[in-house]
């Protein structure tokens, strides 16, 4: 009986979350207060990261197939460029100045602890990693902390407004309490919470790599120059055939060309 009931007002939050500006606002605020005060978790603004000595020019590189495209030297010419990677870009020959991370569920990460972890671990002891930015805390975080004590750990908040003038309203908001610096707020995916966060910090340029928007596969899969084994796909293939990316998704409003 309660499983129904649960159900049809979850379905009842999407809907509101989809049309309302003012639910979405609630639902940040609860957000907030329950890693705060409900689980007393210390969060620090994404700005802390920010070093007075950062550099005009932002690469953000994400894990699509056209990574293995690059030129041998490619990583090697980002010397005036910050640069922030996600997920396993990590993996990448490149000195990482922020790595943006959300811990998965399930069977994710399972993946991400036995295929990413390690090196990602190897990674930070080099000091190849200057700053490793949590932006889930609320997730469960299996051994994400233990291995990684420094992590710090932010905020990223959904906002899940389907039609854009009203998305670009509630961006004013944010903006007018000089929030966009200083929290992740994702609309669609990481991409623009990132962009986002990165145009607020002054970034003169920001340069996208890897960020395949018409492909659900990763540059590590098969045959790729950068890893020296390959990486399986955590995806099945009936959910790659499927799933689009929500920065591309005709059905969320807002379509990327």
């Amino acid at each position: 009986m309660l499983k129904p009931i649960l159900m049809r007002l979850n379905t009842y939050l999407v809907k509101l979350l989809s049309h309302s500006i003012l639910t979405n606002i609630v639902y940040m605020l609860y957000r907030y207060f329950k890693v705060v005060i409900g689980r007393k978790q210390r969060i620090v603004t994404a700005d802390n990261m920010v070093m007075a000595d950062r550099k005009s020019k932002l690469a953000v590189i994400g894990c699509g197939p056209s990574i293995n495209e690059l030129d041998d030297d490619f990583f090697e010419q980002l010397d005036n460029y910050d640069v922030t990677v996600f997920s396993y870009a990590a993996l990448l020959p490149v000195h990482i100045k922020y790595y943006l991370y959300e811990i998965p569920r399930g069977t994710l990460q399972q993946h991400h602890e036995e295929f990413l972890y390690p090196d990602l671990q190897k990674k930070g002891i080099e000091g190849k990693i200057e700053h490793i930015m949590l932006k889930n805390p609320h997730a469960k975080e299996g051994m994400f902390y233990k291995l990684f004590p420094s992590v710090l750990s932010s905020m990223t908040f959904p906002i899940q407004l389907r039609s854009p003038n009203k998305l670009a309203v509630m961006l004013k908001i944010i903006d007018f309490f000089f929030f966009v610096s200083k929290y992740f707020f994702q609309a669609r995916a990481s991409l623009f919470a990132t962009c986002y966060w990165a145009d607020a910090l002054g970034y003169d340029e920001i340069l996208l790599v890897g960020i395949d928007l018409n492909t659900s596969k990763y540059f590590y899969e098969k045959d790729s120059k950068w890893v020296s084994t390959d990486i399986p796909n955590p995806y099945p293939d009936d959910v790659l055939e499927k799933d689009i990316h929500p920065t591309n998704d005709e059905e969320l409003g807002i379509r990327l060309e």
